[in-house]
């Protein structure tokens, strides 16, 4: 939804501002909404929560063991599951008649069907939370140590000389290039995790980083 920075603040007093975070997993969009909605009294709707609810994972990691890996059986069909719960998901967040609605996305929104992502993104305002290179590396890390589903889209493959955990690490730079790409497409606003996950980035700052250049 392409805005200008009256048009925000005038939405926003109104109660009527539509903003939806996206970006990849443990990038901080989750953070960086939770601190938005308590601050600034946005409605917060965490797309990952429908989802395990629908599903009926209790957390997290519960919903990503039963996901799996790329390399496990029957992860294709799982996958496919997925998206089509994330489809319901975020077709219901947008649906929300709440003010100052507040949308934290699931880092594979830009895989659901392309009628209710496009719906998301004519109707809200979406900021991209850009990986800062510095933070690739955590990013890998958190992704077995903190794990969450993760939608591969066939961007991972068996590498010869590798394990198949040790050509996950190697294919995940390539997801991670892809998604930009398919993020950019779609964004509004674009914001650099370093600016979002430093400290010195306090709350009224950060609100002011969410709105449009002009």
């Amino acid at each position: 939804m392409n805005i200008n920075r009256h048009d925000f603040y005038e939405r926003y007093q109104r109660g009527e501002l539509k903003v939806a975070l996206i970006g990849m997993s443990n990038v901080g969009k989750s953070y960086t909404a939770t601190r938005l909605a308590e601050h600034y009294e946005f409605s917060l709707i965490e797309v990952d929560k429908l989802i395990r609810t629908d599903m009926g994972h209790e957390s997290m990691k519960d919903f990503a063991e039963w996901q799996g890996q790329p390399f496990t059986h029957g992860y294709a069909e799982r996958e496919e599951i997925s998206i089509e719960k994330e489809t319901i998901a975020t077709k219901s967040a947008i649906s929300s008649k709440k003010s100052n609605t507040l949308i934290d996305t699931t880092g594979s929104v830009i895989y659901v069907k392309e009628d209710v992502l496009e719906e998301l993104v004519n109707n809200f305002y979406v900021v991209y939370i850009q990986v800062h290179e510095d933070h690739i590396e955590r990013l890998k890390n958190d992704y077995f140590s903190n794990p969450k589903p993760l939608i591969w889209n066939n961007h991972y493959r068996k590498i010869n000389t590798k394990s198949p955990i040790e050509s996950l690490f190697a294919c995940y730079p390539e997801l991670l290039e892809a998604r930009r790409k398919a993020y950019e497409k779609i964004a509004d606003k674009i914001i650099s995790s370093s600016k979002i996950l430093d400290k010195k980035t306090d709350i009224n700052e950060l609100f002011k980083l969410l709105q449009p250049a002009d």
